[in-house]
């Protein structure tokens, strides 16, 4: 049989939890399955960078443009109409036989039918909780396989039937962090005292992830325990960093919250704090409460969608009921941190986490539907 080359097409410009993942994925395609993957990407930008810095072959789209504007102009189908003659010249650059794995709907539009076109394969990845309306539902249809990384992603896209689509868990894996000198590094490198009980959000700050919802939790937990120091780890996306500055400021956190940005180490952030708040609705499956219970940080999510599929399959952590407002949020999250050794993984229940979210796992799953892609193609 003859194997494909494995291509990833990016047409974002920041880097992602879906990016991550993907980096991850093709590590283990590279080092165990011993697959050609190449990233069709801008040159220039952080998952280009990223890619480059872990050995991933990268070819540049030419499409170098981080601007809101641009990103909605490559909604429309006429945008990738006018770009299909590039697009297809550069699959063609790559040589079959090829398989495109995209991870959103947008790479299936801008490359899943270019690439059947030229008569290859395509995976689609559902990392999101996308409304499945009708064009969504025409261009998943296109995918010879469908990925899903958690059980809601999985009922949502069901419509493409039992054969075709397959439930893989994305990769996760951290090293081995020393939390104290972890939280050194952070507490110094944002001048935060270290004495302080911390609790963080990690993510950009898009409306699902609940960022105002943190700040109010944050100014209830705060009233009640002044020992507390806020830090938000994320960039701006449907908010502003100053509108949340102001929020912040207006209910009261004053010097006792942090706007950290996006740093590196990204496993710093979690093993520096005393306890991750996670109240994202919507979330399709969130790595940030698996590396919590990995890491040692006890978590507190919200009840909903991939959060808790996490909480109840895994732990390491408390959910809180979907309808409660932020002050019970808040009362749940002082609970853990006055007792976390209640919901701390211990080694057999972290031992078990570490082999299912395994870079190794997790590419002998995606091979296995490649292989199965190929076999279709000989057969």
């Amino acid at each position: 049989m003859v194997r494909s080359t494995i291509v990833f097409p990016f047409s974002g410009y920041y880097i992602g939890g879906s990016h991550v993942a993907t980096f991850e994925l093709v590590t283990g395609l590279q080092r165990d399955q011993q697959r050609r993957c190449v990233f069709l990407v801008a040159k220039g930008t952080p998952i280009a960078d990223e890619a480059e810095r872990l050995g991933i072959e990268v070819i540049d789209t030419g499409e170098l443009d981080a601007s809101h504007w641009t990103m909605r102009r490559r909604r429309n189908p006429f945008f990738a109409l006018k770009r299909l003659p590039a697009r297809l010249r550069l699959l063609r650059r790559i040589g079959s036989p090829f398989i495109v794995h995209c991870n959103d709907i947008l790479e299936m539009q801008s490359f899943g039918f270019a690439a059947k076109l030229l008569g290859g394969k395509v995976v689609y990845h559902h990392h999101a909780l996308n409304r499945m309306i009708f064009p969504n539902r025409l261009l998943v249809g296109v995918a010879d396989a469908v990925i899903a990384v958690s059980e809601i992603c999985l009922q949502a896209v069901a419509f493409v039937g039992a054969d075709k689509a397959r439930y893989v868990l994305n990769p996760i894996e951290v090293g081995l962090v020393d939390r104290g000198a972890a939280r050194s590094r952070v507490c110094a490198a944002l001048g935060i005292d270290p004495s302080r009980v911390l609790a963080g959000f990690v993510g950009n700050f898009w409306e699902r992830k609940r960022p105002l919802f943190f700040l109010e939790a944050a100014a209830a937990m705060l009233a009640k325990r002044p020992d507390l120091h806020f830090i938000l780890f994320g960039r701006r996306a449907d908010y502003e960093i100053e509108d949340l500055e102001a929020r912040a400021q207006a209910l009261g956190l004053g010097e006792r919250i942090t706007f950290a940005g996006f740093l590196m180490p990204a496993e710093d952030n979690i093993a520096a704090i005393d306890l991750l708040m996670a109240p994202a609705v919507n979330e399709p499956f969130g790595r940030t409460p698996i590396e919590a219970g990995l890491l040692g940080t006890p978590y507190v999510a919200t009840d909903d969608a991939g959060h808790a599929e996490i909480g109840r399959r895994w732990g390491g952590g408390r959910l809180v009921p979907l309808q409660d407002e932020p002050g019970q949020f808040a009362e749940t999250a002082l609970a853990v941190l006055a007792a976390p050794d209640e919901v701390l993984l211990g080694p057999s229940a972290r031992a078990a986490v570490v082999e299912d979210f395994s870079i190794r796992a997790h590419a002998a799953a995606v091979e296995a539907v490649y292989r199965r892609l190929e076999g279709a193609r000989q057969a």
